[in-house]
Formats: structure tokens, sequence, C-alpha cells
């Protein structure tokens, strides 16, 4: 296998198809004690309407007898039998509690969906409508019917459901806004599902657990109204029975007769409990992600859990380390940090790390490598005493001048030493960092919480501040009034703050731009060196550590496989795991595409600018936008966060408007003013060239045939209760895709759908399973499918391979080249990194602030770029140095 190829023989090797098995009833006690308290309340009612021991309305025996043989729950003022009551009575509680939170959510959850999918005026007018319902308690809603109509039973439902109506608007309001932000439905967007579909199928049933908890928890409260209401004569009328009559009328005969308040008490809170219990676990059921479990893995990280890979050529034998030669004497003398013979093991025995030992010298930086869930993140967890609940760590991990096993230290004796001994950078800066206080204060805290006074850390902080690079008055700013890049600085001045000996950093660059990572890259080296700490850098990109670091460790399903001085581990490595690393991270620029006959753009941007309006001020998010791309092309777009990147794709794809100027799409005109189709030409002058169409009319219909795209997390692309066939076929339900000779029928789309996942290396079992029973790149795979399976034009990718590991990063760029070989596609991919653009485009546009800053093929830009921002751009991506 050369090195051109490296992973395409090993893909099923690399990303293995993640088993499960579904839960055994007995993993949800909940439900079952729920439904087992229901069930009995149920039963009792049903059973009461044909027999009860004796008439419940009617005395028939002497009065406030206690239990006994003839009257299991004893009798109460009238003579009547309590038994017999509470059965009866278990009607009116649920005939109440059902009517009531059934009018509650048939108003309720439409008008939440509609006010959270529509927004604007009409969300915010149904949410202060609702807002003023609020206003009337349901207990006090109920006493005013009361009062007006008469008390009975009928008003006491329908009021106790109509003041529940703003719960379970809010609740859905709020579970709409969560998911039709996410890019799945902006997926079904893309595949021209329109407002009602999008709700049913995908908002409906994603907040159906939040809806299913909320009915619960409002049943038990019309369950205990109902008992209020009849407490105060307001309920239902006598003798008719109810739990909450029975209750007001043993208030006269507290300490005489306890068994008249006992019984129904009881028989309430067991209504209550059972139903608050089933539906918590009917939540659980219903959620596919937690309806099956992942088999046993080497690595936690990431919440991914796979099957180990295995090498095609060496079965079984990839995990074998190979052999490293062990430090001098004179070298473990001057470890910083020693970690030596490290298992991590969950509660069931799965071993997660198994004898993981490196160290880390004073003023060294070790780089340590793998793929997501290899146990990186675990290994400077269990470091630092952070392991979550659950998990146990055996072995040894020593500090220099801190005597004794760490792993033997109790919680508050490690708390002392990380942020001063030992301190940690984490990955996300925003995550990481307390929105609600100012920075300088949450360095300062770092400080103070090791001894020193307030007034010095307030000032070493401002200082510690500007040596990181941030400019003065930033210890007065929040987190998100800073850049990813200056949070990320932030946390390192805390991390840095008590003058660590060791410093860990967890991917600290992976949420950053390329100019802004070279930045803090090129800080951290220097802070560490002049501190003489040493620095234990996690990470999966091998070209930063080429060139950040000076040894390397190499970790596989929990086992070191290689260590050494990373210019000899790259230049030679050993164990064929780091070779397939190292050659998945070397990006080969492709080669020049040759000279295409001019005709007509299948896609053309004509100055185009979009700008968003942002607390009284106006966001210039496109200034003037121009290019063309030519039908096969495959076209890249580079830039940093910010430059207006993904904002030109949506309007490209159809999915935003611009503000000014136009985009034409596979012929489909889009405007300020809508959508139109017919001819381009001369469509400058910024007149419509067709009729004018809203969202989901033909002409948007017909792009949405011709255009698709993958977006960029596959995590959140894809919806997590649809299975991956029902995915993959939803742009197939787009009738356009239907005129042009798309699959008509049910199987006819399965039989479309299982073609698509067998093109993008997928098995065709893989159509009844769920999105978390899949690794990221295969996640990506079916997004993949799912874009394509419509046979489109054109392919838009949005920065597709940003959240993968170096190793699937390259299987899923070959795939969509190969794909879009195959498929004659034209290709618009986004991406923060040039070299990725340079290894699979033949032409590129860079961004920066709204603007395209030069433009052209993409071996000429990269070798001879003209402008200052693009020869930035190209020095900042990081080489694999071998």
């Amino acid at each position: 296998m050369t090195g051109q190829q490296p992973l395409v023989a090993l893909r099923q090797a690399q990303e293995p198809r993640v088993e499960t098995r579904r839960r055994r009833p007995g993993t949800h006690p909940q439900l079952v004690i729920g439904a087992l308290l229901v069930g009995l309340v149920v039963v009792t009612a049903l059973v009461s309407l044909v027999w009860t021991p004796y008439d419940p309305e009617h005395a028939g025996a002497e009065r406030l007898l206690p239990p006994g043989t003839e009257h299991w729950l004893g009798t109460d003022r009238f003579g009547r039998d309590v038994l017999s009551q509470v059965m009866a009575g278990a009607q009116i509680t649920l005939l109440v509690g059902l009517v009531a939170v059934g009018i509650a959510a048939v108003v309720g959850v439409p008008l939440g969906v509609l006010a959270g999918m529509r927004g604007g005026r009409l969300g915010a007018l149904l949410m202060r409508g609702s807002d003023i319902l609020l206003a009337f308690p349901g207990l006090l809603l109920a006493i005013v019917l009361g009062a007006v109509y008469g008390a009975g039973t009928v008003t006491a439902m329908v009021a106790l459901g109509i003041g529940s109506i703003p719960a379970f608007a809010r609740v859905a309001r709020g579970g709409t806004l969560q998911v039709v932000r996410s890019d799945y439905v902006l997926a079904a967007r893309a595949a021209n599902r329109g407002e009602l579909a999008i709700a049913a199928r995908h908002v409906l049933p994603n907040i159906g657990g939040m809806v299913m908890v909320q009915c619960s928890v409002n049943f038990a409260i019309a369950v205990l109204a109902e008992a209020g209401l009849s407490f105060l004569g307001l309920g239902t009328p006598p003798p008719t029975p109810s739990w909450g009559r029975m209750l007001q009328e043993s208030q006269q005969f507290l300490g005489v007769a306890d068994h008249l308040a006992i019984v129904p008490g009881v028989a309430i809170a067991v209504a209550v409990l059972g139903f608050n219990l089933l539906g918590d676990g009917l939540r659980d059921v219903f959620d596919p992600r937690l309806s099956a479990v992942e088999p046993r893995t080497a690595g936690a990280e990431h919440g991914a859990l796979v099957e180990p890979s295995r090498s095609v050529a060496e079965p079984g034998a990839l995990v074998e380390p190979v052999e490293t030669q062990h430090p001098s004497d004179e070298t473990e003398q001057l470890t910083a940090l020693d970690i030596r013979d490290l298992t991590v093991r969950t509660g069931s025995g799965r071993p997660l790390l198994s004898d993981v030992s490196l160290r880390v010298a004073p003023g060294e930086r070790v780089g340590l490598i793998g793929e997501s869930g290899s146990g990186k993140t675990m290994t400077a967890l269990a470091a630092l005493g952070l392991l979550p609940d659950g998990v146990a760590a055996t072995g040894q991990v020593r500090l220099a001048d801190v005597p004794g096993n760490l792993l033997d230290r109790r919680e508050q004796a490690m708390a002392r030493l990380r942020g001063e001994a030992m301190s940690m950078v984490f990955q996300e800066p925003m995550t990481a960092l307390n929105p609600l206080m100012r920075v300088g204060r949450q360095v300062a805290e770092a400080m103070t919480l090791h001894g020193t006074t307030g007034r010095t850390a307030t000032r070493r902080a401002a200082e510690l501040l500007v040596e990181v690079g941030l400019p003065a008055g930033a210890a007065r700013r929040y987190p998100h009034e800073l850049s990813g890049g200056q949070r990320q600085r932030v946390g390192l001045a805390m991390a840095l703050a008590n003058h660590p000996a060791v410093l860990v950093a967890d991917e600290p660059t992976t949420a950053l731009d390329v100019t802004v990572q070279r930045q803090v890259l090129d800080l951290m080296v220097r802070l560490v060196e002049d501190r003489g700490a040493g620095l234990l850098f996690i990470t999966h990109d091998l070209a930063v550590v080429s060139q950040v670091c000076e040894r390397v460790v190499v970790l596989l399903e929990g086992v070191v496989v290689e260590e050494g001085p990373v210019a000899e581990v790259f230049a030679h490595p050993r164990h064929e795991y780091t070779k397939r690393l190292l050659a998945a991270s070397a990006l080969e620029p492709r080669l020049p595409a040759a000279p295409r006959d001019a005709r007509e753009p299948l896609i053309r941007v004509a100055d185009v600018t979009r700008t968003y309006p942002s607390r009284g001020d106006v966001v210039h998010a496109l200034r003037g936008v121009s290019l063309e791309v030519q039908e096969g092309q495959r076209f890249g777009i580079v830039g940093e966060s910010g430059s207006g990147k993904s904002t030109l794709l949506r309007i490209v794809a159809g999915l935003d408007r611009p503000t000014s100027g136009y985009a034409t799409s596979a012929g489909v005109r889009l405007g300020a003013d809508g959508v139109s189709t017919g001819p381009t030409s001369g469509a400058g002058d910024g007149d419509s060239t067709g009729p004018t169409s809203r969202a989901g009319a033909p002409g948007l219909g017909d792009l949405r045939a011709a255009l698709q795209v993958v977006f960029q997390d596959p995590y959140s692309s894809l919806d997590p209760r649809m299975t991956v066939g029902d995915i993959v076929a939803e742009p197939l339900l787009n009738p356009a895709n239907v005129r042009a000779g798309g699959p008509r029928t049910a199987s006819a789309r399965r039989d479309t759908v299982r073609e698509m996942l067998d093109a993008v290396g997928l098995p065709l079992d893989a159509t009844e399973r769920y999105p978390h029973q899949f690794s990221g790149g295969q996640r990506q795979r079916i997004a993949i499918a799912r874009a394509l399976v419509c046979r489109p034009r054109i392919l838009v990718a949005d920065e597709p391979v940003s959240a993968l590991d170096v190793s699937v990063r390259r299987q899923v760029l070959d795939l969509l080249a190969r794909l879009a070989d195959e498929q004659a596609l034209t290709l618009l991919l986004v991406s923060h990194d040039l070299g990725v653009v340079r290894h699979v485009c033949d032409h590129v546009a860079v961004m920066r602030d709204g603007l395209i800053v030069e433009q052209g093929p993409t071996a000429d830009v990269y070798d001879t770029p003209h402008h200052e921002y693009t020869r930035a751009l190209r020095d900042a991506t990081p080489l694999l140095l071998r």
C-alpha cells in the first residue's frame, strides 16, 4: 500500500460499525414502577365501574368505623365504605387529569411550535397572549368559573386545562427554538421540505420527550388541584366521591379517625408519583439514543464508543506496541510529570486505558496523539484527578516536588494541586470560562484559590492578560465580548497564573482559525519556555505536533504503541498505526484541471451584499461579492471565521436571501425579492427574470433537486430520532425530484437509498439504525449519501471535515473527490483550511471580512499569492515536518 492511498483499503477497519444491543426491560426501573402505579389507579377505576364492595354514595354501616375485616379501610362520618369511595374516586381523578392535560396539550403545543418556527411579531404576539393567560392560574380560574357557571367536575376540568396552556406553550416553544436552529432542520429545508412537514417530522418528535414529561407533571398538578377544589367545595359535588372531597370531609375528624385522611392522601400520592415516573420513563424509552448500549471501547473521549480498529493485513496485532527506549535514571530524576502503568476501568471492568506510561521533563514539550476514542483526554483527566463518576484508575502518577502517588490522594488534596502544581487548558474556551464573570476576575480567582491576596491577584491578573497579548482593559470584559483566540488566551493566562510545573493542553487550538492557532501556539511555547514548565500537548493534528513538540507519544485504544523524539518517529515510524496517521495527514495538492470551454456558469454570484441588524447596528456579512463557478468545476472558498463563507453558501443554496445583488444556481435566480426561474442573461440590472416565488415554490423546488448541502458537524446535521434510511430518503420526497423521474414509491425509494449507502461505503443494514450508532466519519458518509441520493448537479460542502480525525478526514475528502468524478458534480467546498482546499479544489476564492480578496486557480493562489491575507493564511497553515 502506497502513501498516496493510505486508508482506502482499510476504510472498514478505520471506521468499523458500532454494534449495539437492545436494553433489557429491567433497565428502565422508573418506567416499570410508574407503569405499575398508574396501572393500579387505572384498574381500580375500571373495576369500580362494575363492582365495589359497597355503594360508595349511600350509607350502610356504622359511622367512623376503623379499618377491619368487614370494612377494610373503615367507614366515614356517614357510614359509607372508604374503600368503595376510593375506588369510585379514581374515576374522577383519571377523568380530570386526562381532560385537563388534553385541553392544555392540544392547544398549547401547536401554539408553542408555531411561535417557535415563525418567530417575529406572530411568535411574540402568541407568547404575550400566553403570558396574559398565565396571570390567571388554573386554580384561580376554576374558582372564578365555578362562581359564574357553578361548581362541578366539568368546570374544574376546563379551568385546569385552560390554566395549563401557557406551560405547554412555553415548553413547546423552547424545544422548537432549539430544534429549528439545528443543521438537520436546515438540511430538511435544503431538501425542499415544507414548514408543516418539518414540524411533523423533525420538531414534534424531538420535543416529544419534553411534552411527555410536561403531561405527566400537569396530570399530577390537575389531580392535586382537583383535590384542592373539592377540599374547598368547588370541585366534584357530593355525593359523587372524589379523593379531594374525601380529604375535605376528613379534616374535622383528625385525631379521631385518621384513616379518613390517610387513605385518600396515599391514593393521591400514588397517582402523582406514578404519572411522574411514567412520563420520565416514556421519555427515555422513546429516545433512540437511550434505547441501545454500545459495547466495550478503549477510549471514552468525546463520548464516542467504537469497536477496536484492526489492520486488514495483521488482524488483532495493530495495538501491539513497538519496543521503545526507556529514559535513563538521570532523565527520571528530572521528570516533572511521571505516569507509570496507568490503567483506567469502568465500573463493569471494561478497560479504557491499559498500562499507559509517559514522562514529561521540566521545560520539555511532549505531544500525546491519537484519534478520538484513543484515550488521550482520559489520560490527562486521570493525572489531574478529574475522572468521571463510575471510572477508577490504578497505577502511579507523580509530580516533581510532590510526594506520593497522586492517585492515592483525596479530592481535597488534589484540588490544592490543580491550578498550582499542574494546570490544564481546555479545548473549547467558551465553555471553559464562566459567562457571568469578567475575565480578569476569573484569572484572579485562579490565584486567590491558592492563597494570593485579592488586591495582588487583581493586579497580577491584569499583567497576565497583557502578557498573553490581550489589549489593555480586557480584564473588565466578559467572555462573549472576546473572540475565540482571545478567550483561549484568557484560558492560558488562568492556567499559568500560579507558575505550574506541568501544563496540560487538551486540543487547545482545534476550535481556532489557522492564523489564530499559529499565534496561540507560538504564545504557549514561549510562555512555557520562559517558566521552564513541562507541556503535555494533546491533539490529533500531527502537523501541529511536528512544529510544537520535541517528543511524541502515540496512543491507540488506550495503549501506548510508539513514542520517541518527534523527528525520529515522524521520519521513521515503526508502528503500522503511526504510519497510517502520517500518511493520512499528508494532503497532496490536486493536479491542475484541464481548461474548460467557455460557457454559461452553473453558479453566478453578482455583487451580493448581506447585512444583519444587531443591537441597533448593522453587521455587514457580505460586501459586494461576485464569483462564477463553471459546471464540473471544484471550487473552494477559504477564509477564517466571520469572513462570510457560510453566509455566501446559504445564499447560493437558497437558504438565505441577499440584501442586494443576486445569485444564480442551476438556472434559478436568487435575489432579495425571492426566487425566480428562467434565463439569467441580462439579469445584472437587478430586475427579476421570471415570476417571483416564496420558499417551497416550484423555482426553489427545482433548485433543491439540483443542489444539495453537506453540513459541517456530522453530529448535529442528522436528526437523532430518524433512522438512517429515512434521513437519506428525505430529499427524494421533493416533488421536483419526482417530476424529474425520481423514485415514486416507498419501495423504489428504499432501493435508491440502499444503492447510495453502498456507494459511500456503508452497510445495507444501516438503513434501520440511528445516527448515534455510527462513528463521526460514518455519520458524515450518511450526510453525503443524503445530499447525493437525488443526483444533484451541484454539491455544496460547508467545512465537511473540520470535526473529523485526520485519517477519517482523508477518507471523506477522497470519497467526495471520487463521487464528484463519478457523478460529474460541480463541487463548492467551504473551508478555513487552505490545505484541504488545495487537496480537493482546482479553483479557490479567498474571503476576508465579507470580501473576496483573491481568487484563481488553486495552485497559482497557493504558490504565488498576491494578497497579504492569502500569504498569511498559507504561512499559518501547519505543515507536517518529517
